[in-house]
């Protein structure tokens, strides 16, 4: 434990604030003084295809480990920073989130928001 009302377990922080749960994504190579190489970078021999799959595996991850919508968005922003200084497209990464907004409502639904999904990309960048 991290303190008797914080915990880090798998993948997960895991935190008790005004006597209820609180989860948000955990990922220990943030912890670590050095960059770790996780996604792939498009100009080397990956499908491209394969490459923007791991775009949208990571949102569902973010929406199912998040439960505010602040740290989910602070999540996919800091993804897309990864991704374009790994020479992904912006406009496609727009496009997969666009499929991810419209294909995963009943996880990102969870968060209450009414914007489109022009808007909250634009508000991630």
């Amino acid at each position: 434990n991290t303190s008797c009302d914080k915990t880090n377990f798998l993948d997960l922080t895991i935190s008790i604030f005004k006597n209820k749960f609180q989860y948000t994504l955990y990922d220990k190579r943030h912890d670590y003084s050095f960059d770790v190489i996780s996604l792939p970078y498009l100009d080397g021999n990956v499908p491209k295809g394969q490459a923007y799959g791991i775009f949208i595996s990571q949102l569902v991850r973010y929406a199912k480990n998040n439960c505010n919508s602040n740290v989910f968005l602070k999540n996919v922003k800091s993804l897309v920073d990864k991704l374009i200084n790994q020479h992904f497209d912006i406009a496609a990464l727009r496009k997969r989130f666009k499929v991810f907004l419209e294909n995963h409502l009943d996880l990102w639904g969870k968060f209450g928001t009414t914007i489109s999904p022009n808007e909250v990309f634009q508000e991630i960048l």
